[in-house]
C-alpha cells in the first residue's frame, strides 16, 4: 500500500508537469526540414518568374548555400491526402526555390490554414519587402478577386488592411498594355 501511494503521488506529480510544458508550448508551431521537392509553389504565389533571375536571387542563393540551408523559415501548409506528405508554401517562394536549385533541404514552419489566411498571410509577409514589385502585388489581388477568395476589391483591401486606392493602383498597374 506504501508503494502504491508513492507511485500514486509521483504519477501525480509527473501529470502535473505534463501539464505545465503542455502550456508553455500552447500554440507553437512545428517546424522542421523538409525535402524541398515536397513543397509547391501556392496557386496565390506573388513572384513573377523574374524573381528567380538576376543578382538578387543569386546573392540570396549563394547565401543560403553558405549557410546550409535557409535560416529563416519558409511557412507552407499541409496538402491533404498526398503520400508521401506534400505541402503548399504560404510564403518565402524565393527561399524555397534557392534551396530546390541547390538541392538542400528547407527550414519550414508547418501549419493548417485555409485559402483566405494563407492569402493573408503571404500578403503580410511580403508586402513590406522591398523587393516586391508591385506589379507582383497587382497579380495576386487580380488573382483572389478572379478567384472569388474576396468578394470585391474593398472587402479584399478591408480584410489585408490596406488602402482601397492602394488596391486599385496595383490592379491598375496589372493591366496596363504588355508594352508598358
Amino acid at each position: 500500500e506504501k508503494q502504491l501511494h508513492e507511485a500514486e503521488r509521483t504519477m501525480d506529480a509527473m501529470r502535473a508537469d505534463l501539464v505545465a510544458v503542455n502550456a508553455e508550448w500552447q500554440g507553437v508551431l512545428p517546424s522542421k526540414k523538409l525535402d524541398a521537392k515536397c513543397v509547391k509553389p501556392s496557386k496565390w504565389a506573388n513572384r513573377h518568374d523574374k524573381s528567380f533571375e538576376g543578382q538578387e536571387f543569386a546573392d540570396l542563393k549563394a547565401e543560403i548555400e553558405s549557410a546550409g540551408g535557409n535560416v529563416q523559415a519558409i511557412k507552407v501548409r499541409p496538402i491533404p491526402g498526398t503520400s508521401p506528405q506534400e505541402y503548399e508554401i504560404v510564403f518565402g517562394h524565393r527561399r524555397h526555390r534557392a534551396c530546390l536549385e541547390l538541392g538542400l533541404l528547407v527550414l519550414a514552419t508547418i501549419e493548417s490554414i485555409d485559402d483566405k489566411e494563407l492569402f493573408k498571410e503571404m500578403d503580410r509577409e511580403n508586402r513590406l519587402r522591398a523587393d516586391l514589385r508591385p506589379y507582383e502585388q497587382g497579380l495576386m489581388y487580380v488573382r483572389a478577386l478572379d478567384e472569388g477568395l474576396f468578394a470585391s476589391q474593398r472587402k479584399l483591401a478591408e480584410e489585408l488592411g490596406l488602402q482601397s486606392s492602394n488596391v486599385s493602383t496595383a490592379i491598375n498597374i496589372v493591366r496596363l498594355p504588355k508594352a508598358v
